[in-house]
């Protein structure tokens, strides 16, 4: 990426990096969106955006319809191949929610000095973000279903929940449950948010996608 002098401030850096390896997403935070004043001022955290398949094949080409994305078109494009943001599940008194975007804070990436976080897709339990000390970042990341999920359905929002994969689930293009010991494969991208007070617009940097999708067993019902 080439640029001449300092970014505008409709400007955000994509992450470092963004990959999968045995069950983990690793995203690494591009420190010049707080280092850098002008930005600092707009960014507010990274998205992962994903959607869930039952078909490789449906997987690897819903990656090729979007893999030209850019920061200009990203949440049209989301929008149009249904791609949603994780969320972070939140209680109080009792009660479950998705926390408002996005998902990883730009007062998380600033408690802590790594730059690396790893996104821990467990088979048998609740996603997490963790930093490179294997501290906890968030403690609880799930599917992101319905606009309007109760605090039940956001209880059984889980990934690794077998029988919660279901025909009108809008972030699921399969069939009802996934078969004990069966696989989904999931699509994801990621890329920074912000929101510029200037122009009261979001701005978002391109997204990094990774290719074609991540093989994910559910282990639990």
């Amino acid at each position: 990426m080439i640029s001449c002098g300092l970014p505008t401030a409709e400007y955000l850096f994509p992450p470092d990096d963004f990959s999968s390896a045995n069950g983990v997403l690793v995203i690494y935070h591009n420190k010049e969106n707080i280092d850098e004043p002008t930005i600092s001022s707009i960014f507010l955290g990274y998205e992962i955006y994903y959607r869930v398949f039952d078909d490789k094949n449906e997987a690897e080409q819903s990656y090729y319809n979007i893999r030209n994305m850019t920061s200009s078109n990203v949440i049209q494009t989301a929008n149009y191949y249904q791609y949603y943001p994780l969320k972070h599940r939140i209680s109080a008194s009792g009660q479950y929610s998705l926390d408002i975007s996005p998902l990883i804070k730009k007062e998380s990436l600033i408690k802590v000095s790594s730059n690396k976080y790893n996104l821990n897709m467990n088979t048998q339990g609740t996603w997490t973000l963790t930093d490179e000390g294997s501290n906890t970042v968030i403690d609880s990341i799930v599917r992101n279903r319905s606009d309007t999920a109760s605090s039940a359905d956001i209880v059984k929002a889980d990934f690794y929940r077998s029988s919660e994969y279901k025909v009108g689930d809008r972030d699921y293009a399969g069939t009802n449950s996934v078969t004990p010991g069966g696989s989904v494969y999931i699509v994801f991208f990621a890329f920074a948010y912000g929101f510029d007070p200037s122009t009261m617009k979001n701005v978002y940097s391109d997204p990094v996608i990774l290719e074609p999708s991540v093989e994910y067993i559910p282990g639990g019902t």
